[in-house]
């Protein structure tokens, strides 16, 4: 990673001046590409390293370096970290491939398809001392920030949440897995790590080859979490309501005008971008300069699979 200890820096486009960094990049697909835009627009002048598993469907950099597979970058690329956004069978064996060569990785969720992986991961990660972060991006979000700092130190009587939109229809991963992580990630994070998840109930509708809507509940302390995942729905929605004790009221919504209300009243959200935050985030764990970042996340990852593990052991599965 010889890269990553230069002395040389460069200028992101905000004009602060960076180390430079070396990235994998592990799958181009929808998401993988964005990582590429993103990666090339904070910095320009950056170099960023694609490994393609998307079968060419991505569009990549033009000034990329192109590896054959991601055992090739993994075990011959001066890279400083991986971003892997391949599909999500291939997480479990990539990110321990990376692992085992001492790299920084960033995974998009889920972090791994099973409880079982999820926890071999953060064995391999504390063992090897390695930082690994997950894409619940979320939880970058400034508005996703803004009401967690409002909502700190009060109790919280309900947390509830939709998502979903038409598709996608995914063989290697089901509903639960695809759409759920993230709102569980953001009301376990809400929450905090105080009081243990005490039940978990799950509800699952199918109303076609691959369509399926979940509805997800969890108690957490005095905390009723309750959410529901769909790739049936006609327009793609997300929506995530937080109503504490004392009867004020949240409400975030990727989609609305406004990202974020306040019983009703719009809050003025800061226009970053959540992908933007994650990345920086994960760079600055690169660095050594937000270690904690990178443990909080790892255990987070682990109480959501612990959840999504849960909610598929003994669902109720209706069809419709």
């Amino acid at each position: 990673m010889a890269c990553g200890n230069s002395s040389s820096g460069l200028r992101s486009t905000t004009g602060d001046l960076v180390q430079r960094i070396r990235l994998g990049i592990i799958g181009t697909g929808r998401w993988g590409s964005r990582y590429v835009e993103t990666v090339g627009r904070i910095w320009s002048t950056g170099e960023v390293l694609i490994s393609d598993t998307a079968g060419g469907r991505g569009t990549g950099r033009a000034d990329a370096v192109r590896w054959d597979s991601p055992a090739a970058l993994i075990r011959n690329a001066a890279i400083d970290g991986v971003i892997i956004a391949s599909p999500a069978t291939t997480h479990y064996a990539i990110t321990t491939l990376a692992l085992d060569a001492a790299l920084p990785v960033l995974v998009e969720k889920p972090l791994a398809l099973s409880l079982s992986e999820t926890r071999s991961i953060r064995d391999l990660a504390e063992a090897r001392g390695s930082t690994v972060m997950v894409g619940h991006q979320h939880l970058h979000a400034p508005a996703f920030r803004e009401m967690r700092e409002r909502i700190a130190g009060r109790a919280v009587s309900t947390i509830s949440s939709t998502a979903g939109g038409d598709g996608p229809v995914r063989p290697d991963c089901d509903v639960l897995w695809d759409y759920g992580p993230h709102d569980i990630a953001m009301a376990l994070d809400l929450l905090g790590d105080k009081d243990p998840v005490t039940e978990v109930f799950a509800r699952c509708e199918v109303s076609g080859p691959g369509r399926q809507t979940w509805h997800v509940g969890i108690s957490v302390g005095e905390t009723l979490v309750t959410s529901r995942f769909t790739n049936s729905a006609t327009v793609k929605h997300h929506r995530f309501r937080v109503r504490l004790v004392d009867g004020d009221e949240f409400w975030y919504d990727t989609f609305a005008a406004h990202l974020l209300t306040v019983n009703g009243v719009p809050i003025g959200i800061a226009e970053t971008l959540p992908l933007d935050k994650q990345i920086q985030t994960f760079v600055a764990a690169i660095r050594g300069d937000d270690v904690h970042s990178s443990g909080a996340d790892l255990a987070l990852a682990v109480r959501v699979a612990e959840v999504l593990a849960g909610a598929s052991a003994t669902p109720t599965i209706t069809y419709v």
